[in-house]
């Protein structure tokens, strides 16, 4: 059984993976108010859904421009992060949109 976060990062993965923008900002927003590190939702949720898109690529499954696609609909989600992460005291670093765990 998922716990709470497991079940909102699980979904962020999916609604990448589904190319669902509207999903993926709503999902952020849970998850800032569910407690949950941003930059976990980031690497296991937006990056992981992310990969799988770019597996279905490699697999004939999906076109190149779902992964354009994917990538803009992750970028709408740390942009509902990015106050928290900028106003958090953990050590990140950022690099245009990506960010770094320190």
């Amino acid at each position: 059984m998922y716990s709470r976060k497991e079940e909102i990062i699980d979904r962020a993965k999916h609604a990448v993976i589904d190319l669902d923008e509207s999903e993926v900002e709503r999902i952020a927003l849970e998850a800032v108010k569910a407690g949950i590190n941003p930059v976990d939702l980031i690497e296991c949720g937006f990056i992981e859904g992310i990969k799988a898109v770019g597996d279905l690529f490699e697999e004939g499954k999906s076109q190149l421009s779902q992964i354009f696609q994917a990538s803009h609909i992750v970028e709408s989600g740390i942009d509902v992060l990015k106050p928290v992460i900028i106003d958090s005291k953990q050590d990140v670093c950022w690099f245009g949109n990506l960010v770094v765990s320190m």
